[in-house]
């Protein structure tokens, strides 16, 4: 298993608290929606997957969009492929998504220019995983930043 989650099931529950909050906050959510894309998750370490619907209308009132926790036959316009702990990492803001596809660490397929105009636009969730760690009781999953030191 990797580092940060035990199960699916444990990472099933904090992205889906997580996807819940983003998909119904009103800056964050219509912004999503815009893409009008289908994005697919695959994670390994656990290996599971979620798919985020910003095509098709929301099945829930007040969303801007729907998500699947685990496999769907819905058909997805892009996908990405990554260790779990990666995407724990990129959710606080600590990876740069384009070198972590150039040097391998995700791989990626269909309208991959999509996903990547998709990030700017996620970037305000960056703060909202860590408070939906703790909102969670996971403390000791959110990720501190190394401060520099000033010294070359």
């Amino acid at each position: 298993m990797g580092e940060f989650y035990r199960d699916a099931d444990h990472l099933y529950e904090i992205y889906g608290y997580f996807l819940d909050k983003i998909l119904h906050d009103d800056k964050i959510g219509p912004k999503m929606a815009k893409s009008k894309i289908i994005i697919k998750f695959i994670y390994t370490d656990p290996d599971c997957e979620i798919t985020i619907d910003l095509k098709n209308p929301p099945k829930k009132d007040g969303y801007y969009g729907t998500f699947y926790l685990g496999p769907t036959d819905l058909k997805e316009d892009v996908w990405s492929k990554q260790s779990a702990d990666h995407s724990h990492r990129f959710w606080h803001g600590m990876v740069n998504p384009v070198a972590s596809v150039t040097k391998g660490l995700v791989k990626q397929g269909g309208k991959v220019t999509a996903m990547l105009k998709l990030l700017p636009v996620v970037r305000p969730s960056f703060k909202v995983f860590p408070e939906a760690l703790k909102e969670l009781g996971y403390d000791d999953l959110i990720l501190k930043r190394n401060v520099s030191s000033g010294r070359s």
